[in-house]
């Protein structure tokens, strides 16, 4: 695959914004160079290279649930493209480039609107770690955030290649297209470039000051529409497509930052890559499809089977030959999320228990008390902590328990978990 040639980083621009931008944009060269998402280059090299001119299951469904939401009938836009329902379950799966063109003309058709992409890619946001990127806003800043997005950009789609220069002046985002099919991607490129002015004001809290946009391809409907949707000049027919954001906003120390959490969403991910750059290809595409699926359908063996287009007595096989039985499999999924959530600390319990593929919240407790996934223990001021199996009495006591039972309970157990709901109650 030959691209047009990427542009070169900018000098370090001066301190315009003043000392604090300075350090951010030092913060923001150590993210990059930080192994944060190692794991796609993993996933993406070792594992094997992702096919050219593709997009993912992954990225279709984000799309249709967006469109969705704006009204759209999901069944009769998969029947009209010819897209197997099944193939959508398993996130690593990939759709060619004219499959992906004529979801998208079936989606204007449908609406009768071309600026419908607009809409779309400004409601297609990511919701939990369910979504690959989800991890992706917990970046120290913008300017990273934008840049972790990119990292994993091959995993989304390999039609055309967003660059970001962070230090340029302005900072410019750039997508780079095939020349000759810089008409026929308009309608994904556009897509693209709301998603990330969408991306780039769920992270600031506020509109992006954007100097402006350029686009390659000749308009497709009014120009007030695109202005009013970007909030800033929009030209066409230009050299290429790119968008110039500001430089005190995208260094601005985000509001979602979480280096701890997004390590740990990092780990989470590495391991299953690393599966299968060993060889272990159907427990780690397995993993995917589970944490992929938990919130979206059950999570059964013969369903998982099915969108990898096997059976589910050769899946079961494999995976026992691998060395993680689909069951164990499962717990493992349902353990690493749980404890992203955990972390996390912004969800009800109840909300767990759905995206974590449970019929309901007493099921979910069932598991807690069995060991099964972490357990969550919510004490008597309402706060939610996280304990790994210190086994409840009763499942009552899994959604509210007083200082006085959660100690008396925890004394049989370790010494390291008896410090941990110390110190936890300890802190200010």
């Amino acid at each position: 695959m030959i691209w047009p040639s990427e542009p070169e980083p900018s000098p370090q621009a001066s301190d315009i914004c003043g000392l604090h931008t300075v350090r951010a944009r030092d913060c923001y060269r150590r993210e990059r160079t930080a192994k944060i998402h190692d794991w796609v280059d993993v996933l993406t090299g070792e594992a094997g290279a992702i096919a050219p001119d593709t997009m993912s299951a992954s990225l279709l469904v984000r799309i249709l649930r967006a469109a969705a939401n704006e009204g759209a009938n999901r069944t009769q836009l998969l029947a009209t493209v010819g897209i197997d329902p099944v193939r959508l379950r398993n996130p690593l799966s990939r759709f060619s480039s004219a499959i992906a063109l004529r979801f998208f003309v079936a989606l204007e058709r449908h609406f009768g609107d071309p600026a419908i992409t607009l809409r779309i890619g400004e409601k297609a946001s990511m919701q939990n770690f369910s979504d690959l990127g989800y991890s992706t806003r917990l970046a120290p800043n913008l300017a990273a955030v934008i840049d972790a997005n990119i990292r994993i950009q091959a995993l989304r789609q390999t039609m055309f290649r967003p660059v970001f220069d962070a230090e340029a002046k302005p900072p410019t985002l750039r997508w780079m297209v095939y020349p000759d099919a810089v008409d026929s991607y308009a309608p994904l490129v556009e897509f693209s470039v709301a998603t990330y002015a969408r991306l780039a004001r769920q992270v600031l809290g506020e509109a992006p000051l954007l100097h402006s946009v350029d686009f390659q391809h000749k308009a497709r409907f009014a120009l007030e529409q695109y202005e009013r949707a970007f909030g800033c000049p929009v030209r066409f027919s230009m050299p290429e497509t790119r968008m110039e954001l500001t430089a005190r906003q995208i260094f601005r120390q985000s509001p979602f930052a979480n280096a701890a959490l997004l390590e740990a969403a990092t780990d989470r991910y590495r391991t299953p890559a690393e599966w299968i750059a060993q060889g272990l290809r159907h427990t780690g595409h397995s993993y995917f499809y589970l944490s992929n699926e938990l919130d979206k359908s059950p999570p059964t063996l013969d369903r998982m089977a099915s969108s990898f287009g096997m059976t589910e007595r050769s899946l079961r096989r494999k995976l026992v030959e691998e060395g993680h039985p689909f069951r164990h499999l499962l717990d493992r999924v349902r353990k690493d999320m749980c404890s992203l959530y955990r972390m996390e600390g912004k969800r009800s319990l109840s909300e767990i228990a759905l995206l974590l593929g449970f019929s309901d919240l007493s099921a979910f407790r069932g598991a807690t008390n069995a060991g099964t996934v972490f357990p969550l223990v919510m004490t008597a001021k309402g706060e939610m902590v996280g304990v790994a199996r210190i086994e409840l009495a009763t499942p009552a006591m899994s959604t509210q328990c007083s200082t006085t039972e959660l100690y008396a309970h925890a004394a049989a157990a370790s010494s390291r978990r008896m410090r941990f709901i110390q110190a936890y109650f300890s802190s200010p």
